[in-house]
């Protein structure tokens, strides 16, 4: 069996999209694309071809994907505070961002159909829900936008318990990954241990490909000389997408006040399948929640995040102009426009678009940090989610920054509560879990880290 001439095709064409956005000479691919889609061999050669591709002479950025290059391109290191918190204090935080995260998860999730600010804004303005303060409604006077069917338990009046969904599944992998291999696991082991964990058809993007092309390189349980390079880069048009994204936060949370270990352990398992801006937005997530274990201002945390990744890169340019129009625009609103406006060509997935409106959404929920916490939180997942994009993951990501800011003693029990400490997951050995429990998990693996480093 092998990939159907369409699938193929379609992978080539996307490829040579992305290849465009970063920055190789690809002019007259897309018209050689369309003369040979019909043509499996021919649609391979072109692709082939396609990595060969140089750089544009004037291109500006600099990004390489290896961590050895990644370290020398990145910006002067900023001084942190000693980390001198308590080990309940720890735990509380690490709580309070499996919590963060998840609520915000759930919030997005029957969202999740790369909807625009506006359209999102109009089916809440139907249900009588706008702005955004609760769960999202079933229903609304607005015709223009069924919701997915199949989020139903993540929905007003519905949630009981965290639903399955691919960001948390993350969570739980991580975890199990840790526990078995310990801060020393390889790239490899990461690809083995979805192998192993998690359905096929749970996977999406590069985690699809690369999970498919990975257990054909491993055949019969062998994965001595398995060649991840090539597992990674055959037909795998999402390099520059939200998926390594969505898979970091963990490496945060077990890496208190050390966004160096952090990135890098993010690293390691964002190589799997994401390249360029794919792995940096790893990279930035994890530092991010390590350092909300030190700091407290939003804009330090960001840009903290940020000091782990190149410079001169895309995804550091986008996340600064962000912030720039944070300082200017003082309304979410136009800053998220000026997201869709400059980044827009990145799609639903793109890791640099969704990173900007996590940026956003972080900086306008805590505003002057004078609100009561329990508002801070409601403005930071429900702004993320109404930025449009990847809503799940954004309100995932923005809501695990901010739950570890705050420590589960501090979150709102509105958001929490029906929750009823219970996640459902598709990971083998996991299955329906205690949210409570995986945030002990995950501070036993930090202690053990912390010993180790």
């Amino acid at each position: 069996m092998q990939l159907s001439t369409e699938v193929v095709a379609e992978r080539v064409r996307q490829e040579i999209d992305v290849r465009r956005l970063q920055g190789y000479e690809v002019e007259g691919y897309s018209d050689r694309w369309e003369h040979v889609k019909h043509n499996r061999e021919e649609l391979l050669r072109l692709h082939q071809e396609l990595k060969t591709r140089p750089l544009k002479t004037d291109w500006p950025y600099h990004e390489p994907s290896d961590l050895e290059g990644i370290r020398a391109a990145r910006p002067q290191m900023p001084s942190l505070p000693d980390f001198y918190l308590a080990e309940a204090e720890i735990l509380n935080k690490i709580h309070g961002a499996w919590l963060g995260r998840i609520a915000g998860c759930i919030l997005g999730k029957p969202l999740e159909m790369g909807l625009s600010q506006d359209d999102i804004r109009a089916y809440l303005v139907g249900a009588n829900a706008y702005p955004l303060s609760t769960w999202v409604p079933a229903q609304s006077r607005y015709a223009g936008i069924p919701l997915r069917r199949d989020c139903v338990p993540s929905m007003l009046g519905h949630v009981r318990y965290a639903q399955e969904d691919d960001d948390l599944n993350y969570m739980c992998l991580a975890v199990k990954l840790l526990e078995k291999h310990g801060r020393d696991f390889t790239t490899l082991d990461v690809g083995m241990n979805w192998l192993a964990s998690i359905p096929f058809l749970w996977t999406w993007g590069p985690e699809h490909v690369v999970y498919l092309n990975l257990a054909a390189a491993v055949g019969e349980h062998r994965s001595n000389g398995v060649d991840l390079e090539a597992v990674t880069g055959y037909l795998n048009p999402g390099t520059d997408w939200i998926g390594a994204q969505i898979r970091a936060d963990v490496y945060g949370y077990v890496c208190p006040g050390n966004p160096e270990l952090a990135a890098e352990l993010a690293w390691r398992d964002a190589y799997l399948t994401h390249r360029m801006s794919g792995i940096y937005g790893a990279m930035w997530v994890a530092a991010m929640n390590a350092v909300a274990f030190t700091l407290l201002d939003i804009e330090s945390i960001v840009l903290s995040g940020l000091a782990q990744i190149p410079a001169n890169s895309r995804f550091a340019e986008a996340i600064r102009c962000t912030i720039d129009w944070y300082h200017q625009d003082g309304d979410w609103q136009k800053t998220g426009r000026r997201v869709v406006e400059h980044y827009d060509q990145y799609g639903f997935a793109g890791a640099i678009n969704n990173a900007c409106c996590v940026t956003a959404a972080l900086l306008y929920g805590a505003g002057d940090s004078t609100l009561p916490p329990a508002e801070i939180y409601e403005r930071t997942i429900t702004i993320a989610v109404q930025l449009g994009y990847d809503t799940d993951c954004n309100g995932a990501t923005a809501g695990s920054i901010i739950g570890m800011i705050l420590g589960a003693s501090l979150l709102p029990e509105k958001w929490t509560a029906p929750l009823n400490d219970t996640l459902r997951t598709c990971v083998a050995e996991f299955g329906q879990v205690s949210i409570a429990d995986m945030a002990r998990r995950t501070h036993q693996l930090s202690q053990i880290i912390r010993q180790t480093r």
